[in-house]
C-alpha cells in the first residue's frame, strides 16, 4: 500500500474458508508477519468449528513459500497448494474477494470523504459486512457467518461507515461540567466484542465503545460526487516483487482429487491484497439512474419463498416518490408540484420561518419533502399530498428540545364513544386539520435548511429560524397539542383525566363529544346546531378540513345508521390488502384462527432446523403486524392468535408459519366481520375475564384474558400471558382478574367523566371460577394463597370498596374463553356473535331474527340477558353467527 495506516500497516492478507466463504482479515506490517498469521488462523478456525484445516491454497509468492510455513504444515498435515506462474484463475475465490474488499472499502472511503490512511479500517469492516451478506456460492441462502457460526447474524445495529457519532464519555473520566459525549467518526466493529470502533475527531485517538449517538447523514466532508473520478481513491495494486517471484517456479498444480472428501471439511484459501492480475487501477463508474436486482438462480429459491414471493414484490410503476427531484422528474410531476406548491405557501401563511444568517457556534437540522397519495376507503386517489418534514433525529435534547410527549386518544376511548353513538342516536362527523403542527408555537430556537426547490435566490447561503414547530420536529405533536387543548377548554370543552384526547361539552339536554388522535378529529353530538357552531368555531382559529359524516378513521370503516341505532365498524380493506400482500387472498378459509389442537413451542424450531433455511425470505414479522393492528382496532376474535404467534417473531419455524397462514385463512372466511354496537341491547357496561392455567406448556404460565361490553358490543379487551407461574387455576384466575380489575377502574372514570356511570355506580364483571371470587371477597389469610403477590390483591380492595362487583358465570357462558386459549368452531362462533362481532350477511338478517326473539334468543340476547337479571343465560345460535 503506498499509505500506510495510522498503526504502520501496509499490506493485508485474506484466509477464505472455502465451504462457508467465511473470510478473516489481517492486517500486515511487513509480508514476513503471513506464516504467523496463518498459524494464528489456523488455531482459531479449528477451535471453533472442530474441523483440522486440510489444504492452504495461494500462489508463489514468497511470504507462502518461507521455511516457517513449510514446517508448520507439515507439521500439522496441511497440504500447500500453489497456482501456475501467471495463473491467478486457479485461485479464484481468494481473488475475487480481495477484488470485493478494495472495491468496497474504495467505496466507503469516497463516501465518508476520508483520506487513503484509514484503509485498514475500511477493508476490516468490509469484510465484517461481506461476512454477513448472502451469497450464491453457498447455495443455502444463508450468510458466510451463518454457515460458521451456526448463528444467524444480527444486521439491526450495522451504521454507515465514517459517519459521525457523538460517544459517550465514562463518568468516571471526565469532571462534572465536562462533556458527557465526544465528537467522533465510526470505523468499524470491536472485534471479539460488542462495541463499536471510533476515532475522536479533535483528537484522533481510537475508543471502543457501546453507546454513542449516530449521525449517519453526517461526515467530515459529506458524500462526494461519485462521478469525480480525479476524487477517487486509489490502492497500491502493483508489486513487481510478486511477479518475479513467481517467475521462478515452474511448478505444476497437482490435479483436484479432493471431490470425494467430506463435503464438511474446512479448505483455506490464502491471498495478499497485492495481485495484480486481480485489481487494476480502478476509477469510479457512475452507476445506473436505476438500480437492478439479480437475484439467485431459482433453482436455490426457497419453497417458503415460492409460496410467498408476493410479499416482496415491489412494483416500481406510479411509486411514491422519496426526494423532490424524483418526484419533478415523475410521471406525476405536475401534480406533485402542485402539491408542494400548496404546502410551501401554507408554511408562508403561518409565518413558519423567517430567512437568517446561521449564527456562529450553531447547527441547521435538514429537512426535505414527503410524498404521499392520499386514498379514500374505496381505494380511489383523493389528492396528491406533499409535506415538508424537518429532520428531527438531528436535534440535541436540551439545545433544541426539552418535553417530547403527547397524547393521542385510545381506541378504547373511541370505540366508548361509538357505543355511546349507538345507544343515544348521535351524529357522527370527522373533521382534519390541515398542516396542524404549524400551530404550535417553538419555545427553543431552532435553524433549519432552506427546503430543496424553493431556495432564497437572494440568501442562498442563509437559513430559516423557525417561529412554529414543523413536522417532524421533536417537540411538533407536544406544541400542537398544547394549542388545540387550550382553545377546547377555551370553547367551553372539559377534558377527560382517563383520557386527554377526550373532550365533553354540555349544553342544557345536549351535549357534543370531541375525539382528538393528532390532526384528525371525531365529532359527536346530539343537536345539530351544537356540532355546526363548534366545526364554525374550529374552522375559524385553524385551517380545517370538514369531511361531513365519519365514514372513515385511522384505517377503520364506520357506518352510523341512526334510525335503528346501529353503529358497524369495520377494517374490510386493509383486511384484504393484508391478504393480498401475503399472497392468501384466494386462500382455502376456515372456521377459526387457530388450531385447538396445536400447542406451539420455541422448541419446535430446534426440532425443524433442517428447515431452517425455508424460514430467511418469510415474512413472519410483518404478516403479524398487519394482524396486529386488526387486533387492535375491530377484531377481538384475533387476540388469542396474535398473543400466542407474536411470542416467536425473532426466530419462527414452518409450523410457527403455518400457523399464522390459519390465521390469515380465518380472515378470508370473516372479511366483513367487524364490531356492532346497538341501541337495543346491554347499554350498560359489563366485564368477563377468565384464565387458561398453565397454558403455555414450556414455562408453564397461564394466560389472561378478559372482555368488556358496552351497547351490545365489545369495548376493551386484552389477551397477555402472567407474568409469574400459578400453583392453582385459582391463583391464575385471580391474578386475570386482578388486570381486568384495573381495566374496569379506568372505564368507570371514562364513563363517569362523559356522564354514564355516578361514582356509587359499580362495575359487574363474571368470572367462572368460584375460587377466585372468594378470595377476593374473603381477606382471612390462607396458607394456600400467602405467596401470592400483593399487587393482585388489589381487585379485593376495589371488590370492598363497592367500584367492581363480581358474579359467577358457568363456563360456558364466559366471553372471554376465546381470549385465552385455542376453542373448538361452535363454541368460537357463539362467543364471537355475542361479542358483537358481525358480518355484512348477518346484520343484513338482523332484521328477521329480531321477528322470532320472542321465541328463539340469538347468542348475543343471551349475552345481554346476563346483565339484565344478574345470571346468565345461555343459547344456542339459531339462525346468527354462522361460518360463511
Amino acid at each position: 500500500m503506498s499509505m500506510a495506516t495510522f498503526s504502520g500497516k501496509r499490506y493485508f492478507v485474506t484466509f477464505i474458508d472455502d465451504k462457508s466463504r467465511y473470510c478473516v482479515v489481517y492486517l500486515l506490517k511487513s509480508k514476513s508477519e503471513v506464516a504467523a498469521k496463518f498459524m494464528e488462523y489456523a488455531a482459531m478456525a479449528e477451535t471453533q468449528t472442530g474441523k483440522r484445516v486440510k489444504y492452504l491454497q495461494s500462489d508463489n509468492g514468497g511470504e507462502y513459500k518461507s521455511d516457517k510455513l513449510a514446517r508448520f504444515c507439515a507439521e500439522r498435515g496441511i497440504q500447500q497448494r500453489f497456482t501456475p506462474p501467471y495463473t491467478p484463475q486457479l485461485n479464484g475465490v481468494a481473488e475475487r474477494m480481495n477484488r470485493t474488499l478494495v472495491e468496497c472499502a474504495r467505496c466507503m472511503m469516497e463516501h465518508a470523504g476520508l483520506g487513503k490512511s484509514y484503509w485498514g479500517e475500511a477493508v476490516m469492516t468490509a469484510m465484517f459486512l461481506r461476512n454477513r451478506c448472502p451469497t450464491r456460492a453457498i447455495h443455502q441462502d444463508k450468510s458466510p457467518y451463518q454457515v460458521w457460526t451456526m448463528k444467524k447474524p444480527i444486521l439491526a445495529n450495522l451504521k454507515v461507515f465514517g459517519c459521525h457519532a457523538y460517544v459517550q464519555v465514562p463518568q468516571d473520566k471526565r469532571a462534572k461540567f465536562d462533556s458527557k459525549s465526544s465528537l467522533c467518526r465510526f470505523l468499524g466493529y470491536a472485534e471479539h466484542q460488542k462495541s463499536y470502533r471510533f476515532e475522536e475527531v479533535s483528537t484522533g485517538a481510537i475508543k471502543i465503545s457501546r453507546d454513542a449517538t449516530f449521525m449517519e447523514d453526517k461526515f467530515d466532508e459529506g458524500p462526494r460526487n461519485y462521478n469525480d473520478e480525479s476524487s477517487a481513491v486509489e490502492f497500491d495494486d502493483h508489486d513487481e516483487d510478486e511477479e518475479k517471484e513467481e517467475g521462478k517456479t515452474d511448478d505444476d498444480m497437482d490435479s483436484s482429487d479432493d471431490d470425494n472428501e467430506d463435503t464438511r471439511s474446512s479448505k483455506s484459501n490464502i491471498k495478499r491484497h497485492t495481485r495484480t492480475q486481480s485489481l487494476e487501477k480502478a476509477t469510479v463508474i457512475p452507476s445506473p439512474k436505476r438500480r437492478t436486482y439479480r437475484g439467485p438462480s431459482l433453482e436455490h429459491v426457497s419453497a417458503a419463498a415460492m409460496d410467498f414471493e408476493a410479499a416482496y414484490i415491489v412494483d416500481s410503476v406510479g411509486e411514491t416518490p422519496t426526494t423532490f427531484k424524483s418526484a419533478m422528474e415523475s410521471s406525476d410531476s405536475g401534480k406533485w408540484k402542485e402539491a408542494c406548491d400548496s404546502e410551501f405557501d401554507s408554511l408562508q401563511r403561518n409565518d413558519t420561518w423567517e430567512i437568517v444568517p446561521l449564527p456562529k457556534g450553531r447547527k441547521a437540522i435538514g429537512c426535505r419533502w414527503v410524498f404521499r397519495v392520499k386514498e379514500n376507503q374505496d381505494g380511489e386517489v383523493e389528492r396528491f399530498k406533499a409535506r415538508l418534514v424537518a429532520k428531527g433525529f438531528s436535534q440535541k435534547f436540551g439545545v433544541d428540545y426539552e418535553e417530547t410527549f403527547a397524547p393521542v386518544a385510545k381506541f378504547t376511548s373511541i370505540r366508548v364513544v361509538l357505543s355511546m353513538a349507538a345507544k343515544y342516536g348521535l351524529m357522527l362527523h370527522q373533521m382534519d386539520v390541515k398542516t396542524a403542527f404549524l400551530n404550535g408555537s417553538l419555545n427553543e430556537d431552532i435553524y433549519m435548511d432552506q427546503p430543496d426547490g424553493y431556495l432564497d435566490a437572494t440568501q442562498p447561503d442563509y437559513v430559516c429560524k423557525l417561529k412554529r414547530s414543523l413536522y417532524g420536529l421533536k417537540q411538533s405533536p407536544r406544541m400542537w397539542n398544547q394549542t388545540i387543548d387550550g382553545f377546547m377548554i377555551k370553547m367551553g370543552f372539559k377534558k377527560c383525566e382517563s383520557d386527554h384526547c377526550i373532550y365533553i361539552k354540555r349544553d342544557d339536554q345536549d351535549m357534543i363529544l370531541v375525539v382528538l388522535y393528532v390532526d384528525d378529529l371525531i365529532l359527536a353530538s346530539s343537536n345539530n346546531e351544537l356540532l355546526k357552531s363548534t366545526k364554525m368555531a374550529l374552522s375559524k382559529r385553524f385551517e380545517m378540513t370538514d369531511l361531513g359524516e365519519l365514514d372513515y378513521f385511522l384505517g377503520m370503516e364506520i357506518k352510523n345508521d341512526r334510525k335503528t341505532g346501529m353503529v358497524t365498524v369495520q377494517q374490510t380493506k386493509f383486511l384484504k390488502s393484508v391478504l393480498t400482500k401475503f399472497g392468501m387472498d384466494n386462500s382455502k378459509p376456515v372456521k377459526t384462527p387457530q388450531d385447538p389442537g396445536l400447542k406451539l413451542t420455541k422448541n419446535m424450531c430446534e426440532q425443524e432446523c433442517k428447515h431452517e433455511d425455508t424460514m430467511c425470505n418469510v415474512p413472519y414479522r410483518s404478516a403479524v403486524g398487519g394482524i396486529m393492528y386488526l387486533m387492535v382496532a375491530t377484531r377481538p376474535d384475533l387476540a388469542a392468535a396474535v398473543g400466542s404467534l407474536s411470542q416467536f417473531s425473532s426466530d419462527p419455524c414452518p409450523t410457527h408459519w403455518q400457523a399464522l397462514k390459519r390465521v390469515l385463512r380465518y380472515l378470508q372466511a370473516t372479511p366483513n366481520h367487524g364490531l356492532e354496537f346497538t341501541r337495543e341491547e346491554g347499554s350498560r357496561i359489563c366485564g368477563y375475564t377468565d384464565a387458561d392455567w398453565a397454558g403455555d406448556i414450556e414455562s408453564r404460565r397461564s394466560t389472561s384474558g378478559y372482555v368488556f361490553m358496552m351497547s351490545g358490543g365489545c369495548i376493551s379487551w386484552k389477551s397477555q400471558k402472567q407474568r409469574t407461574v400459578a400453583l392453582s387455576s385459582t391463583e391464575a384466575e385471580y391474578m386475570a382478574l386482578s388486570e381486568a380489575t384495573k381495566e374496569a377502574v379506568w372505564l368507570k372514570v371514562l364513563l363517569g367523566e362523559l356522564g354514564e356511570m355516578t361514582s356509587d355506580e359499580a362495575i359487574k364483571m363474571y368470572e367462572d371460577n368460584q375460587g377466585s371470587i372468594a378470595l377476593a371477597k374473603n381477606p382471612e389469610f390462607h396458607k394456600r394463597t400467602k405467596h401470592i403477590d400483593i399487587r393482585y390483591h388489589f381487585v379485593r380492595e376495589k371488590v370492598e370498596s363497592g367500584e367492581v362487583v363480581l358474579e359467577y358465570c358457568p363456563t360456558q357462558d364466559m366471553l372471554a374463553d376465546m381470549m385465552t386459549k385455542p376453542i373448538a368452531a361452535v363454541q368460537f362462533e357463539n362467543i364471537r356473535d355475542r361479542l358483537g362481532i358481525q358480518g355484512a350477511a348477518a346484520n343484513e338478517s338482523r332484521g328477521s331474527v329480531e321477528k322470532t326473539a320472542a321465541v328463539k334468543k340469538t347468542p348475543r340476547q343471551a349475552a345481554s340477558s346476563v346483565e339484565a337479571s344478574g345470571r346468565p343465560s345461555f343459547a344456542i345460535p339459531v339462525g346468527t353467527g354462522m361460518y360463511q
